[in-house]
């Protein structure tokens, strides 16, 4: 004799797993693509902030030989930067160092420093 019942699952509790995971499924997705942009965004954040240092660091380094320009150091980033003698005191020179790029939507970075000469 057959035992009813007691062996898988019937119709309606399959029923009701699909429902739930088809209820769940499309928020799971938009929280793994939305992991997967911040995530992104965030390396790209990195790269900026490490391009902009560089160009700060070697920047500081020549004494007298800087003038402002630009550059792409990376595809999908471009670097520009400015020398400010005797600003903001006389025998100081500021530097700013401005990153932009773009992923998702257009993002810039800039950075700063004030150089005794």
């Amino acid at each position: 004799m057959p035992a009813w019942g007691k062996a898988g699952y019937s119709l309606v509790e399959v029923l009701v797993a699909l429902a739930i995971f088809s209820l769940s499924a499309p928020g799971i997705a938009v929280g793994v693509s939305l992991a997967v942009r911040t995530t992104h965004s965030s390396a790209n954040f990195t790269v900026a902030t490490i391009l902009a240092q560089d160009k700060l660091e070697e920047l500081r380094a020549r004494s007298g030989l800087r003038s402002g320009g630009g550059d792409s150091p990376r595809p999908g980033f471009s670097r520009e930067w400015s020398i400010a003698p005797d600003s903001p005191e006389t025998g100081m020179t500021r530097i700013d160092v401005a990153i932009s790029w773009s992923d998702y939507e257009s993002h810039s970075l800039a950075l700063a420093t004030v150089v005794n000469e």
